[in-house]
């Protein structure tokens, strides 16, 4: 907490992160470990601490609740108390809020499992929100380091792109025709064929597009990127169909191992947490408050240049002036954007934890017979299928759009 302290709004972040990951970890734990919580005292007396809320989806909806208050309440005192307390409440007092945090998390489990059922089913609705800022992200971030990787202006580099270009559409392609086997091989898998075929036409025609000129801003390294994604969030929801003549590893729930318990344990966790990391630290971007520092760099230097453009008659007098005035709006304009950016990272976290909710309970209900029933739902399947039709249809537009409307600045 000092180490986040002492360095810069993004490392701020840091420790909440670290308290989403570890309370995801905690919340799949405790779905898997179904009995009571308590200790005995003696033989023939035990205490026992929650019984039916501490286990399976409950136990996950009031850990995501938890969350959700704590960030939610984060967002609250930031948007409507005084500057000064809300950064400080932001950057600070990580050992005070852990246990208040703590706290919520012990409180939580008395609340009546029909109350976290209305929480669950409106975080249902919420998490898509998620999914629209998680979609801009991976996007943004897709040509961030294609760009990152040119601007080194060297081969090495430029090898290494297309290296991964071909890895990537090479790797697609073969989990492609892995899923047409293991997924949509019953004639009763129209459904899954059609996902399956759209998973392979759009990432083909954008690929396309991505290096013709009728997208001359486009490239093939960030198509690759998303086509990538694309195809592992194919394979998620073909893991979700609930036919069973199409889905040949719906067995696999009732057999799964201990270690293929832990490892799919930090799997979840990890994906959940680096998302939420990634939208978080580039909320300000996704929102268009902050400049990057090249940007502020090219500011400051052509305003060097403007001012040594001046008299020199006049530089003692009214340059003072002028810089008084620069200093204070600079540091107006600075103040607003780190509260624009604190607010929007908790708001982020809330609805993130919300998210964390549906994806640790495959986005069902907890009224399900088997796992089979609780890993495989036409409501899970359909929700990973709409995403990956709304990363592909975000993808395209951001190739076409600035083609369409010359006119407008898309950068």
């Amino acid at each position: 907490c000092g180490f986040a302290n002492s360095k810069s709004e993004r490392f701020h972040k840091v420790p909440y992160t670290i308290l989403i990951f570890f309370s995801i970890l905690v919340a799949i734990i405790l779905r898997a470990y179904h009995q009571d919580l308590g200790f005995s005292l003696y033989p023939g007396i035990k205490f026992t601490a929650c019984s039916e809320s501490c286990q399976g989806d409950q136990a996950v909806y009031r850990i995501s609740f938890a969350l959700t208050l704590f960030f939610a309440f984060h967002a609250f005192l930031i948007g409507f108390a005084p500057f000064g307390f809300g950064r400080e409440l932001h950057t600070s007092y990580f050992g005070v809020k852990v246990i208040l945090f703590i706290g919520m998390v012990i409180g939580v489990f008395y609340i009546a499992p029909e109350r976290m059922d209305e929480f669950a089913d409106a975080s249902r609705v919420i998490s898509l929100l998620f999914l629209v800022f998680q979609t801009v992200a991976i996007i943004d971030y897709a040509y961030t380091l294609h760009f990152w990787m040119i601007d080194k202006n060297d081969p090495t580099w430029d090898i290494a792109n297309l290296a991964m270009c071909g890895l990537m559409y090479a790797g697609s392609i073969t989990i492609v025709g892995l899923l047409f086997h293991w997924f949509a091989d019953g004639p009763s898998c129209g459904v899954e064929k059609f996902v399956l075929s759209m998973t392979i036409i759009v990432p083909f025609i954008f690929s396309v597009l991505s290096i013709t000129e009728i997208c001359p801003h486009g490239a093939l390294f960030p198509s690759a990127a998303i086509t990538g994604y694309v195809v592992y969030i194919a394979y998620t929801a073909m893991l979700s169909s609930p036919k069973t003549e199409c889905n040949i590893f719906l067995e696999r729930g009732e057999t799964t191992n201990n270690w293929e318990l832990v490892v799919g344990i930090f799997i979840a966790a990890a994906s959940v947490t680096f998302t939420t990391w990634n939208v978080g630290a580039s909320s300000s971007k996704l929102f268009g408050i902050r400049d990057s520092e090249e940007d502020e760099k090219r500011k400051a230097l052509t305003a060097n240049q403007d001012d040594n453009k001046k008299d020199l008659d006049n530089a003692v007098d009214l340059g003072n002036d002028d810089d008084e005035e620069e200093e204070v709006e600079v540091s107006e304009e600075a103040a607003a954007k780190m509260w624009t950016d604190a607010l929007v990272f908790h708001l982020l976290m809330t609805i993130a934890s919300m998210y964390a909710c549906m994806l640790l309970t495959s986005w069902s209900t907890d009224n399900y017979s088997s796992n089979i029933e609780r890993y495989s739902s036409a409501e899970s399947f359909w929700v990973k299928v709409c995403s990956q039709w709304l990363i592909m249809i975000l993808y395209t537009w951001t190739l076409l759009a600035p083609t369409l409307f010359p006119d407008r600045d898309f950068s």
